[in-house]
């Protein structure tokens, strides 16, 4: 344990080192070498093997490799999926860039140590299941750590795994249901995570979701999820819900407004979302809540690590 803190103190050092102005101007130098190498050996090991080709490169890097692979490291570049347009990041997220980059390094770091912190086992070693996984944002980040057959990702529109697939999203990408009463695929997880979709879910949906990964998930398994804090409706429109979504979220522990689209079996599923976790304590028996994160570049996703009961 000793070690393992060392290392994530060292890793943070680093990925600080690259956030500064003089480390974005040499990050590259620094590891160019090691890219090289990498670049070189790609091509030629066992697909399952890649993730250990980038031992020593911080996740930071392999972040903004990711979002713009130099023309040098021509293998890596045809092995990792293109990055999704500007105007999609925007549509599915609100922002795109380093600074949806910089959220979504955020969440990944604080949910490989808290799932290793929880159950004593590396994420490198686990089965993940992304519900909810857009056009791969996170899938993206956790090939550094995964191999792409232990990844799986499944979204209910249809344009996101069209969009996954286009760009060369590696993994097993499937459509689910809205209100899914199972998963499309015959296997259990040790991790599943879901980013930003307990914040947009209504009320039944978010039972009917969270009853179904029960099912899928290995008895020692983690179910990492976001919910959104009262203060959110004060954003939100700039506000213009907030009096009675905040009332809402005081009385019942959970408060809902949905988007304009069509219902599936007569619900509107899909809005804007916040809940306590009094409430998900009271309504789902079925899941404890193990630990309770929050980063402050992304600070209306408070993240809940979950595991069967």
């Amino acid at each position: 344990m000793k070690m393992t803190i060392l290392r994530r103190y060292l890793r943070e050092a680093i990925e600080c080192f690259l956030k500064s102005k003089h480390g974005k101007k040499t990050m590259w130098k620094l590891f160019e070498n090691e890219l090289r190498t990498i670049d070189s050996k790609i091509n030629n090991v066992d697909p399952h093997d890649i993730p250990q080709l980038f031992n020593n490169i911080p996740l930071e890097l392999f972040g903004k490799l990711l979002l713009d692979i130099p023309s040098q490291y021509s293998c890596v570049k045809g092995f990792f999926p293109s990055m999704a347009s500007e105007e999609v990041q925007r549509n599915w997220t609100g922002t795109h860039g380093e600074t949806l980059l910089n959220q979504s390094l955020a969440f990944i770091k604080t949910m490989g140590f808290g799932y290793a912190t929880i159950t004593g086992n590396r994420i490198e070693d686990a089965n993940i299941l992304d519900y909810g996984c857009g056009w791969g944002r996170l899938i993206r980040l956790l090939y550094k750590y995964v191999p792409v057959e232990n990844i799986y990702g499944v979204d209910p529109w249809d344009e996101s795994i069209k969009i996954c697939r286009q760009n060369g999203v590696k993994g097993n990408l499937a459509i689910s249901d809205y209100l899914p009463l199972s998963l499309p695929f015959d296997r259990q997880f040790d991790l599943i995570f879901a980013f930003s979709v307990f914040t947009h879910l209504s009320e039944k949906t978010a039972h009917t979701v969270l009853d179904t990964l029960r099912k899928y998930i290995s008895s020692k398994g983690i179910l990492v999820i976001t919910i959104r804090p009262k203060e959110y409706w004060s954003f939100h429109r700039k506000g213009v819900l907030a009096p009675q979504m905040i009332k809402a979220h005081d009385e019942n522990g959970f408060a809902f407004t949905p988007h304009s689209r069509d219902a599936v079996d007569g619900e509107i599923t899909y809005g804007e979302t916040s809940m306590t976790l009094d409430y998900i304590a009271g309504n789902f028996s079925q899941w404890k809540v193990r630990l309770v994160e929050l980063n402050e570049v992304d600070p209306h996703q408070i993240i809940l690590f979950l595991q069967p009961v």
